[in-house]
């Protein structure tokens, strides 16, 4: 369905005509009370300056609610301001024209400015003003499939990728499990929802690539129908070293799956969501971008605080279409990536969680299924940290 709002431009006009009868007048008597000998006899208005019967002043008006509410803007206006002055009187067997001009536009208010006047058939205007009104917005057509279409996971093969493929296969969502190296776990994760009875479909592709994440795209809807998210999960393994050890690479390897990554897809992703009026896009973060980040693994940290940052500018840039951009921000979560992290550590990570443990990849998951659903429909530009409470904002 058509926004009205949008197919309304500044210089559109519109035109009504009416005579006003006997039975008008005596119906907006009966209506408002408003029985004015002025109005309403002849005997009355011929010992004034008028001489014969003015027809009310606001019965003349309220053709300017018949403009507003059936020519421009039409259905769903919602008439609410009016500043008008009268003129010249209007006589019964006259005939009145009313105008209205869109003079202004107001895309955050959905408001639209109008120049009102009415005038008698010899261009004598009797009204002139302006008026404003909202035009209301319909339930958008992407509310209507929102709960339908397929999900997108970049580095589903493993650990939270895989998790997340899991559980919104579970819950009838069909998933496109997205690998680059990872060919034969990727394929044995599709096999097993596929024997469950879940859709889902393994696609290679490279994040760093445009042309594959626009293939990423085409796959998807291809197979799907529609699209209603994406998850940009893809990582590249976070290398511990100092500052003194790294070289401009480190950072740029981190940056291109990270930031280039997500840009890549959702970019590919974004003409799909504006056709269809919807969609829902998550980022998976890291809770390492918050607060006092740990040693020896500034690029990762970077990339997850740029893309923190993406998230959000997202988010506030495509709001107004019905399209939501939120981030994931886990702790440590016990997945490969972490294989190599000493015990000591991990203990230590345990302790200083209210929760006592560490992350899963189910925890995310969870997260992440929740900010793809219907219920989430009014979160964006957040991020959900999963955590056990090491960081509480």
């Amino acid at each position: 369905m058509e926004d009205k709002f949008e197919v309304i431009n500044v210089g559109d006009k519109a035109d009504i005509t009416h005579i006003i009868s006997e039975n008008d007048v005596d119906r907006y008597a009966d209506i408002t009370g408003d029985t004015n000998p002025l109005h309403m006899s002849e005997e009355y208005a011929s010992t004034t300056s008028f001489k014969k019967r003015v027809v009310h002043g606001m019965l003349t008006a309220s053709f300017i609610s018949n403009i507003i509410g059936t020519k421009l803007p039409g259905t769903g206006a919602l008439w609410y301001e009016l500043n008008i002055r009268f003129i010249a009187p209007v006589r019964i067997g006259d005939e009145i024209t009313v105008h209205a001009e869109v003079i202004r536009k107001s895309r955050a208010l959905r408001v639209v400015s109008l120049d009102i006047h009415v005038q008698l058939k010899n261009s004598q205007r009797v009204i002139e003003g302006q008026a404003k009104v909202k035009i209301l917005e319909q339930k958008k057509k992407g509310e209507a499939i929102m709960n339908s279409g397929a999900v997108i996971i970049t580095g589903a093969s493993r650990g939270i990728g895989a998790a997340t493929a899991r559980l919104l296969a579970s819950t009838g969502i069909p998933v496109v499990v997205n690998y680059l190296k990872s060919e034969e776990k990727a394929r044995a994760l599709v096999n097993s929802l596929a024997q469950d009875g879940h859709q889902a479909i393994a696609v290679a592709g490279d994040v760093c690539s445009s042309q594959d994440m626009i293939g990423l795209v085409e796959a998807a809807i291809s197979k799907f129908g529609s699209l209603r998210g994406i998850v940009n999960n893809a990582s590249a393994y976070p290398q511990s070293k100092a500052f003194d050890d790294l070289s401009w690479s480190n950072f740029q390897e981190q940056i291109d799956v990270q930031i280039k990554g997500a840009f890549h897809l959702c970019q590919a992703a974004m003409p799909w969501f504006l056709k269809q009026g919807s969609g829902s896009i998550v980022n998976i973060g890291s809770i390492f971008s918050d607060g006092i980040p740990p040693s020896f693994l500034m690029p990762y940290v970077v990339s997850k605080a740029a893309l923190n940052a993406f998230t959000k500018s997202l988010a506030a840039e495509y709001g107004p279409k019905n399209i939501r951009v939120n981030s994931v921000a886990p702790g440590m979560t016990d997945t490969d990536f972490i294989a190599d992290v000493p015990e000591k550590t991990r203990m230590l990570n345990k302790m200083q969680a209210p929760l006592r443990r560490l992350a899963e990849p189910e925890d995310t998951a969870g997260a992440v299924a929740y900010l793809l659903s219907h219920q989430s429909k009014f979160v964006t530009g957040e991020t959900i940290r999963v955590c056990g409470g090491i960081v509480m904002c």
